[in-house]
């Protein structure tokens, strides 16, 4: 059964990366700027003191302008670092200080890690997706950094967590596992989708 799932989702991941490439520079600008406009507008972001967030891959709904918007506001952001062993650790967001490639292809912060149960102490992890559904599954790329990364959570207040996907990426449903985390809320350039 878990193969045939997982099967689903590599078959799913396709259309939806080809979908992604053909997005034109503009077109990203305009929902990347919708998504921060959504997301900061939400009342647990403006609260938010801390919040987990990425700097988004080239084709990925853009985060840039979410980051900025989160440092203005004030609060500490925290981006993560691929490790080898597909884990994430997790460092303070300095837009000032320098970056690395990461193998895959996304700049990461240079500096030192937060250390163990950083996400235990974030109001907000912004997360990225390929799709989501209307049960707040999301669809990654396949490495399973972020389901590792949640299920570390240890503390009795979990955080709120959100998916960011482009319009035509939540779907009633998306393949799923018992493992996948869901999410609390699913937001594209066209607004916000509170899980029921």
């Amino acid at each position: 059964m878990g193969r045939s799932i997982a099967e689903a989702k590599h078959a799913a991941r396709r259309p939806l990366l080809e979908s992604r490439r053909r997005r034109t520079p503009d077109q990203r600008a305009v929902v990347a700027e919708a998504l921060a406009a959504h997301l900061l507008a939400l009342p647990s972001i403006a609260r938010a003191g801390r919040v987990a967030a990425y700097r988004s891959m080239a084709d990925e709904p853009g985060t840039a302008v979410l980051l900025d918007g989160l440092v203005a506001r004030g609060s500490t952001v925290l981006l993560p670092v691929t490790h080898d062993d597909g884990t994430l650790a997790w460092v303070e967001h300095d837009p000032t200080a320098a970056t690395r490639r990461s193998r895959l292809g996304v700049d990461e912060p240079v500096g030192p890690a937060v250390g163990e149960g950083a996400l235990d102490g974030v109001d907000v992890v912004v997360l990225p997706a390929l799709a989501a559904d209307h049960h707040g599954r999301r669809l990654g790329r396949g490495a399973g950094y972020y389901d590792r990364a949640l299920a570390s959570l240890s503390g009795t207040r979990r955080p709120l967590l959100v998916a960011l996907v482009h319009a035509d990426e939540l779907v009633p449903e998306v393949p799923h596992e018992d493992h996948d985390v869901p999410v609390d809320v699913v937001v594209t350039e066209n607004g916000v989708f509170r899980v029921p």
